[in-house]
Protein backbone atom coordinates (compact mmCIF):
# COMPACT_ATOMS: atom_id res chain seq x y z
CA UNK A 1 0.00 0.00 0.00
CA UNK A 2 1.19 3.20 -1.03
CA UNK A 3 1.69 5.50 2.10
CA UNK A 4 0.44 8.92 1.88
CA UNK A 5 0.85 12.56 3.53
CA UNK A 6 -2.42 13.06 5.26
CA UNK A 7 -3.31 16.95 5.58
CA UNK A 8 -5.56 17.84 8.95
CA UNK A 9 -8.15 21.06 8.47
CA UNK A 10 -8.59 21.98 11.91
CA UNK A 11 -8.77 25.12 13.62
CA UNK A 12 -12.84 24.12 14.17
CA UNK A 13 -12.01 23.76 17.39
CA UNK A 14 -8.19 23.71 17.94
CA UNK A 15 -8.61 21.01 20.80
CA UNK A 16 -10.76 19.12 18.42
CA UNK A 17 -7.91 19.29 16.00
CA UNK A 18 -5.15 18.45 18.55
CA UNK A 19 -7.44 15.19 19.64
CA UNK A 20 -7.62 13.88 16.25
CA UNK A 21 -3.52 14.26 15.94
CA UNK A 22 -3.56 12.87 19.55
CA UNK A 23 -5.56 9.88 18.55
CA UNK A 24 -3.60 9.32 14.93
CA UNK A 25 -0.86 9.08 17.27
CA UNK A 26 -2.18 6.85 19.48
CA UNK A 27 -3.43 4.51 17.18
CA UNK A 28 -0.45 4.02 15.25
CA UNK A 29 1.68 0.60 16.25
CA UNK A 30 5.11 2.69 15.60
CA UNK A 31 8.55 2.03 17.05
CA UNK A 32 10.24 4.64 15.77
CA UNK A 33 9.55 8.15 14.41
CA UNK A 34 10.15 6.95 11.04
CA UNK A 35 6.64 4.77 11.47
CA UNK A 36 4.21 7.25 12.05
CA UNK A 37 1.97 8.88 9.82
CA UNK A 38 3.00 12.18 7.83
CA UNK A 39 0.74 14.65 8.26
CA UNK A 40 0.47 18.37 7.49
CA UNK A 41 -2.02 20.36 9.66
CA UNK A 42 -3.81 23.31 8.92
CA UNK A 43 -5.23 25.34 12.53
CA UNK A 44 -7.09 28.14 11.18
CA UNK A 45 -9.37 29.57 13.79
CA UNK A 46 -10.77 32.26 11.63
CA UNK A 47 -12.84 29.86 9.79
CA UNK A 48 -16.78 31.27 10.35
CA UNK A 49 -18.68 29.39 12.53
CA UNK A 50 -20.35 26.47 11.04
CA UNK A 51 -23.76 26.38 11.95
CA UNK A 52 -24.60 30.23 11.93
CA UNK A 53 -23.71 29.89 8.17
CA UNK A 54 -26.57 26.72 8.01
CA UNK A 55 -28.78 28.36 11.24
CA UNK A 56 -28.55 32.19 11.35
CA UNK A 57 -27.40 33.10 7.21
CA UNK A 58 -24.00 33.84 8.55
CA UNK A 59 -20.33 34.21 6.94
CA UNK A 60 -20.15 31.29 4.80
CA UNK A 61 -17.14 28.94 5.78
CA UNK A 62 -16.87 27.66 2.22
CA UNK A 63 -14.61 29.88 0.56
CA UNK A 64 -11.96 29.58 3.75
CA UNK A 65 -12.25 26.06 3.85
CA UNK A 66 -11.68 25.66 -0.14
CA UNK A 67 -8.57 28.00 0.67
CA UNK A 68 -6.96 25.90 3.31
CA UNK A 69 -8.13 22.52 1.38
CA UNK A 70 -5.45 24.14 -1.83
CA UNK A 71 -2.87 25.15 0.33
CA UNK A 72 -2.41 21.28 2.01
CA UNK A 73 -2.54 20.04 -1.50
CA UNK A 74 0.26 22.74 -2.23
CA UNK A 75 2.36 21.47 0.66
CA UNK A 76 2.24 18.02 -0.37
CA UNK A 77 -0.78 16.30 0.96
CA UNK A 78 -2.95 13.43 -1.08
CA UNK A 79 -5.97 13.61 1.03
CA UNK A 80 -7.38 15.57 3.29
CA UNK A 81 -9.65 15.10 6.65
CA UNK A 82 -11.53 17.53 8.66
CA UNK A 83 -12.18 16.90 12.10
CA UNK A 84 -15.16 19.29 12.46
CA UNK A 85 -18.33 17.30 11.51
CA UNK A 86 -20.52 20.17 11.00
CA UNK A 87 -18.04 21.32 8.28
CA UNK A 88 -19.34 17.63 6.47
CA UNK A 89 -22.55 18.93 5.93
CA UNK A 90 -20.73 20.77 2.82
CA UNK A 91 -18.49 17.59 2.09
CA UNK A 92 -20.36 17.09 -1.22
CA UNK A 93 -19.29 21.06 -2.13
CA UNK A 94 -16.13 20.50 -1.03
CA UNK A 95 -15.43 17.56 -3.25
CA UNK A 96 -16.29 18.97 -5.96
CA UNK A 97 -13.75 22.05 -6.11
CA UNK A 98 -11.00 19.84 -3.19
CA UNK A 99 -7.57 19.46 -5.09
CA UNK A 100 -7.58 16.42 -2.72
CA UNK A 101 -10.28 13.82 -1.63
CA UNK A 102 -11.87 14.63 1.55
CA UNK A 103 -12.54 11.83 3.84
CA UNK A 104 -16.02 11.61 5.07
CA UNK A 105 -15.61 10.52 8.64
CA UNK A 106 -19.62 10.39 8.99
CA UNK A 107 -19.48 7.69 6.63
CA UNK A 108 -17.21 5.97 8.43
CA UNK A 109 -19.74 6.04 11.18
CA UNK A 110 -22.27 4.23 8.97
CA UNK A 111 -19.59 1.60 7.84
CA UNK A 112 -19.02 1.01 11.97
CA UNK A 113 -22.13 0.91 12.61
CA UNK A 114 -23.25 -1.58 9.73
CA UNK A 115 -19.92 -3.71 11.18
CA UNK A 116 -20.07 -3.37 14.65
CA UNK A 117 -23.86 -2.86 15.47
CA UNK A 118 -26.26 -4.50 12.36
CA UNK A 119 -28.96 -5.46 14.53
CA UNK A 120 -29.39 -1.93 16.28
CA UNK A 121 -32.15 0.28 15.15
CA UNK A 122 -31.93 3.88 16.83
CA UNK A 123 -29.11 5.46 17.37
CA UNK A 124 -28.94 8.70 19.41
CA UNK A 125 -26.96 11.86 18.11
CA UNK A 126 -25.83 14.57 20.31
CA UNK A 127 -24.62 17.05 17.88
CA UNK A 128 -24.36 20.73 16.85
CA UNK A 129 -27.58 22.85 15.46
CA UNK A 130 -26.49 23.18 12.40
CA UNK A 131 -25.59 19.20 11.81
CA UNK A 132 -29.02 18.28 13.30
CA UNK A 133 -30.49 21.22 10.72
CA UNK A 134 -28.44 20.12 7.91
CA UNK A 135 -29.69 16.44 8.17
CA UNK A 136 -25.96 15.49 7.61
CA UNK A 137 -26.07 12.01 9.62
CA UNK A 138 -28.60 11.46 7.85
CA UNK A 139 -27.77 11.70 4.57
CA UNK A 140 -25.28 9.09 5.25
CA UNK A 141 -26.52 6.76 8.25
CA UNK A 142 -29.29 3.71 7.44
CA UNK A 143 -30.24 3.45 10.86
CA UNK A 144 -33.09 5.61 12.61
CA UNK A 145 -31.33 8.79 14.13
CA UNK A 146 -32.88 10.26 17.63
CA UNK A 147 -32.24 14.07 18.36
CA UNK A 148 -32.76 15.59 22.05
CA UNK A 149 -35.62 17.17 22.24
CA UNK A 150 -35.47 21.32 22.22
CA UNK A 151 -34.46 21.48 26.01
CA UNK A 152 -32.14 18.95 25.37
CA UNK A 153 -30.82 20.35 22.13
CA UNK A 154 -30.61 23.69 23.49
CA UNK A 155 -28.47 21.83 26.90
CA UNK A 156 -26.03 19.81 24.14
CA UNK A 157 -25.30 23.41 22.22
CA UNK A 158 -24.39 25.03 26.08
CA UNK A 159 -22.11 22.27 26.62
CA UNK A 160 -19.96 22.89 23.80
CA UNK A 161 -20.14 26.35 23.25
CA UNK A 162 -21.48 27.91 26.92
CA UNK A 163 -19.42 30.17 28.62
CA UNK A 164 -18.58 27.02 30.53
CA UNK A 165 -18.36 24.64 27.90
CA UNK A 166 -16.00 22.26 25.98
CA UNK A 167 -14.91 25.00 23.62
CA UNK A 168 -14.14 27.27 26.67
CA UNK A 169 -11.49 24.24 27.71
CA UNK A 170 -13.92 23.14 30.24
CA UNK A 171 -13.91 18.96 30.01
CA UNK A 172 -14.87 18.50 33.57
CA UNK A 173 -16.64 15.35 35.25
CA UNK A 174 -19.39 18.18 35.69
CA UNK A 175 -19.47 18.72 31.41
CA UNK A 176 -19.28 14.40 31.65
CA UNK A 177 -22.82 14.60 34.01
CA UNK A 178 -24.51 16.93 31.78
CA UNK A 179 -24.01 14.56 28.89
CA UNK A 180 -24.76 12.18 30.78
CA UNK A 181 -28.07 13.48 31.52
CA UNK A 182 -28.97 14.27 28.15
CA UNK A 183 -28.39 10.91 26.98
CA UNK A 184 -30.33 9.21 29.64
CA UNK A 185 -33.68 10.66 28.35
CA UNK A 186 -32.67 10.02 24.79
CA UNK A 187 -32.29 5.99 26.14
CA UNK A 188 -36.11 6.34 26.82
CA UNK A 189 -36.63 6.76 23.76
CA UNK A 190 -35.19 3.09 23.02
CA UNK A 191 -31.50 4.03 21.40
CA UNK A 192 -29.09 1.63 21.47
CA UNK A 193 -25.72 3.51 20.86
CA UNK A 194 -25.43 6.87 20.45
CA UNK A 195 -23.00 9.24 18.27
CA UNK A 196 -20.80 11.68 19.61
CA UNK A 197 -21.57 13.99 16.60
CA UNK A 198 -19.21 16.98 17.58
CA UNK A 199 -15.76 16.84 17.81
CA UNK A 200 -15.86 18.87 21.17
CA UNK A 201 -18.07 16.24 22.63
CA UNK A 202 -15.89 13.35 22.02
CA UNK A 203 -13.19 14.97 24.83
CA UNK A 204 -15.76 14.01 27.45
CA UNK A 205 -18.31 11.43 26.01
CA UNK A 206 -17.06 7.46 26.77
CA UNK A 207 -19.04 4.51 27.41
CA UNK A 208 -18.33 4.18 30.77
CA UNK A 209 -19.87 7.03 31.70
CA UNK A 210 -22.70 6.71 29.06
CA UNK A 211 -23.43 3.06 29.60
CA UNK A 212 -24.33 2.42 26.20
CA UNK A 213 -22.03 2.09 23.04
CA UNK A 214 -20.42 5.87 22.27
CA UNK A 215 -19.78 5.97 18.36
CA UNK A 216 -16.82 8.59 18.11
CA UNK A 217 -16.21 10.08 14.49
CA UNK A 218 -12.88 11.01 15.43
CA UNK A 219 -11.92 7.63 16.83
CA UNK A 220 -12.82 6.35 13.38
CA UNK A 221 -11.55 9.13 11.52
CA UNK A 222 -7.92 8.33 13.13
CA UNK A 223 -8.28 5.01 12.97
CA UNK A 224 -8.44 5.54 8.78
CA UNK A 225 -5.94 7.58 8.17
CA UNK A 226 -3.70 5.24 10.35
CA UNK A 227 -4.49 3.18 7.38
CA UNK A 228 -3.97 5.81 4.68
CA UNK A 229 -0.43 7.04 6.13
CA UNK A 230 1.41 3.89 6.54
CA UNK A 231 2.00 0.35 6.82
CA UNK A 232 1.94 -0.69 10.22
CA UNK A 233 -1.46 -2.06 12.24
CA UNK A 234 -3.38 0.43 14.06
CA UNK A 235 -3.66 -0.69 17.96
CA UNK A 236 -6.38 -2.04 19.22
CA UNK A 237 -7.43 0.63 21.28
CA UNK A 238 -10.69 2.78 21.70
CA UNK A 239 -9.62 5.65 23.01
Amino acid sequence: MTQKVIGILGGMGPAATLELFTRIIDNTAAEADQEHVNMIIINDPQIPDRSKYILEDGASPIPKLIENLNKLFYAGADVAVIPCMTAHSFINELNKTSPIPIINAISLVEEHIQTEYPSFNKVGLLATNGSVHSGVYQRYISKEIVVPEKAGQMEVMDIIYGNEGIKSGNTSSEVTDRIRDVTDKLKKEDIEAVIAGCTELSLVMDEKSIDIPVIDPITLLAKKVVMLGNNYATKLNNR
